[in-house]
């Protein structure tokens, strides 16, 4: 009953996250569920649905196939899909119930690509854990598929990957482009921008770089991968306000190769008042630092809301393990000012509200369309104007 949620609507799941890394890149996507999933991605956790040209489908399981695990129907379906739309790849998603089954997708989307000769993906999501993990399964199988088997040798690299770029977190705003035009206006060539602004020629070319910047919590995973393989560093931080405290880590890792240290300065205690930014863990923790530099007398805290990295954290940030927890935390009176997702709101009693500011945030994996049409740039003057308002 931890997750239950009242107030709040679900966060977006791993399902959503997959699909929408997928999104951009000229693919088939299968949801296998009877319609509920898909229709939650597309629905609620995609804002560029609408008008798009991507190619995403529901499998239309019903009860006798999911009990008597009748893959070959779902196979013709998905052959004869391809055949006719010709995609750059195929994925199959997963859902509840195919898992409570113990549906095989991997299995399956070999014996597709063995018919159609397009190269297939088998997602095992569960929509049971948050989208920044479907995003990084996602991410780093198509790495796996599209992308050379060995490291580049250091004297060949060159340029940077953005990492954990999506809608889900940033919104339908550009932000990918704004990001790109910050580090090339500085001379530093952006390669891919995962997994908004991409294509699979930048994947391909993403494993020739000096550096990952994860920019938020779903691209941890991904860069500890590439990290791995092909042993290019990577450091966290998304680009808040003039992007000037990520633009310093990133030239000076490029101009003297030292990596900066990521745990963050810690703000002293004694600062009379605190107020809480919850979200994404790296956004939150970068949004913090920014408005660190321009209050100075006030202490930010970072509240991680989905999956958290112990590794990334500062002594001072929160993980914020569910709504209950959420409730408990926002009414403790510790903090003189919220600044989150416009729902989270609600949570606040009639009499925190009296002692508690609130700074609304919109952020798509919490409020999905209800406010996606409000998010704010999180780089550029949008969001400078913004953190500039927040007093207590």
């Amino acid at each position: 009953m931890s997750k239950l949620c009242i107030n709040l609507p679900p966060y977006s799941p791993d399902y959503s996250g997959c699909a929408s890394a997928l999104f951009e890149l000229g693919g088939m996507i299968v949801l296998h569920d009877a319609s509920g999933c898909t229709g939650n991605y597309l629905g609620y956790d995609e804002p560029r649905w609408m008008g798009s040209k991507s190619f995403v489908f529901c499998s239309g399981l019903r009860h006798m196939d999911a009990i008597l695990g009748n893959d070959n129907l779902l196979i013709d379906r998905i052959v004869k899909a391809a055949e006719s739309l010709k995609p750059k790849f195929i994925a199959l998603l997963g859902s509840p119930v195919p898992m409570v089954i113990g549906a095989d997708y991997e299995g399956i989307m070999h014996e597709v690509e063995e018919k159609t000769g397009i190269p297939s993906f088998g997602f095992d999501t569960k929509g049971l854990a948050y989208y920044g993990k479907g995003i990084s399964m996602a991410v780093i199988s198509l790495i796996k598929k599209f992308c050379q088997k060995e490291a580049v040798p250091e004297t060949e690299r060159s340029g940077i990957n953005l990492i954990g770029v999506t809608p889900l977190d940033f919104g339908n705003k550009g932000c990918e482009k704004d990001f790109i035009v910050l580090f090339e206006g500085e001379g530093i060539n952006v390669n891919c921008s995962f997994s908004a602004g991409h294509s699979i020629e930048a994947i391909q070319k993403s494993v020739k770089s000096k550096l990952n910047v994860v920019v938020s919590q779903s691209g941890i995973e991904v860069a500890k991968f590439m990290e791995r393989k092909y042993g290019i560093p990577y450091l966290t931080g998304t680009p808040v306000g003039d992007g000037g405290i990520i633009l310093s880590k990133v030239k000076s890792f490029l101009e003297k190769g030292i990596l900066e240290d990521e745990g963050g300065r810690e703000k002293s205690s004694s600062a009379a008042k605190k107020v809480l930014v919850a979200g994404d863990q790296i956004i939150s923790r970068s949004i913090c630092e920014e408005a660190e530099r321009i209050h100075p007398g006030i202490s930010f805290v970072s509240g991680t809301i989905f999956d958290f990295s112990s590794e990334e954290a500062r002594a001072v940030d929160l993980f914020i393990r569910d709504e209950s927890d959420f409730r408990k935390i926002v009414n403790s009176g510790e903090f003189a000012g919220i600044v989150s997702d416009p729902l989270v709101e609600e949570l606040l009693t009639e009499s925190a509200k009296k002692g508690t500011k609130f700074f609304p945030l919109p952020n798509v994996a919490v409020s999905s369309k209800v406010c996606w049409k409000d998010t704010i740039n999180i780089l550029g003057k949008e969001m400078s104007s913004f953190l500039s308002k927040i007093t207590v």
